[in-house]
C-alpha cells in the first residue's frame, strides 16, 4: 500500500514540477529544461487599434480601415465591431480587403469622434508602423475591393442598458486558415456598411488586433 501511495504521489508531483519550471518561460533567453514542453507567449510584436464612438455617414461605405506598412507584413488576428443607435436595428457589418487604398473622405480627428488609437500589446515591442483611419464622411473606394465576410448583428438603443453580441471575426488558432494579410501601404482591411442607410444617432466602436513582422 505504501508503494502504491508513493507511486501516486510521484505521478502527481511530476506535472506539478514541470508546471513550476514553466513559470516565466518565453522569449529567446528563457527556455525550459530539456524534456519539458511549455506553452509560450508569442514573441511576434502584436498591436491593438481602437476607434470609439465613430459617427458614420448617413449611407456609410467604409467607416474604419487598417492600412499596411511599407516595411513590415501585417496579419490581422481579431476584428470586433459594436455600437448603439437611436432606434434598435439589426445591421450587416462588412469586412473588406482593399489592394488600392482609399482616398478622400473625412477622417475622425479627435478621440471623441473615433480617432484610432494604436498601442503595442507589450511596451517592449517596436513602434507600430501600420496606420488606421476612421471615417465620418465616405472615402472614395476602388472597385477592386473584395468582401471577406459579413455579420448581421444588433445595434441596441443608446439610452438603454441592453448589451448585444458584437460582430466578431477571430483569425487566431485554433482556426486552420490564414488570417487577413496586409503587404504594403496600398493594402487595407476595412469595416463598413456598403452604402446601406444607418439609423440616426448611431455610433460604432471598432477594434482590430494584428501582428507586424519583417518580410513575409
Amino acid at each position: 500500500m505504501k508503494r502504491l501511495l508513493l507511486s501516486l504521489g510521484l505521478l502527481v508531483a511530476l506535472p506539478l514540477g514541470a508546471q513550476a519550471q514553466c513559470i516565466g518561460v518565453g522569449g529567446v533567453n528563457n527556455v525550459p529544461q530539456p524534456g519539458i514542453v511549455c506553452a509560450q507567449d508569442s514573441i511576434v510584436p502584436a498591436y491593438s487599434v481602437t476607434s470609439i464612438g465613430i459617427v458614420p455617414a448617413a449611407t456609410p461605405t467604409d467607416i474604419f480601415c487598417l492600412t499596411g506598412s511599407a516595411t513590415r507584413t501585417l496579419r490581422v488576428k481579431q476584428v470586433r465591431v459594436t455600437g448603439t443607435a437611436g432606434t434598435a436595428i439589426n445591421i450587416t457589418t462588412y469586412l473588406m480587403k482593399h489592394t488600392v487604398a482609399n482616398t478622400g473622405g473625412t477622417a475622425a480627428s479627435t478621440e471623441a469622434t473615433g480617432l484610432p488609437t494604436l498601442v503595442p500589446m507589450d511596451s517592449g515591442f517596436p513602434t507600430v508602423t501600420a496606420t488606421a483611419t476612421a471615417y465620418t464622411a465616405n472615402p472614395t473606394i476602388d472597385a477592386t475591393r473584395t468582401f471577406f465576410n459579413a455579420i448581421t448583428h444588433l445595434l441596441p438603443v443608446t439610452t438603454t442598458a441592453v448589451t448585444a453580441a458584437p460582430a466578431l471575426w477571430l483569425f487566431d488558432p485554433p482556426s486552420s486558415f490564414s488570417p487577413p494579410v496586409l503587404r504594403g501601404v496600398a493594402q487595407q482591411l476595412c469595416v463598413g456598411y456598403n452604402g446601406v442607410t444607418t439609423p440616426s444617432s448611431g455610433v460604432v466602436t471598432v477594434n482590430m488586433i494584428f501582428t507586424e513582422q519583417q518580410g513575409n
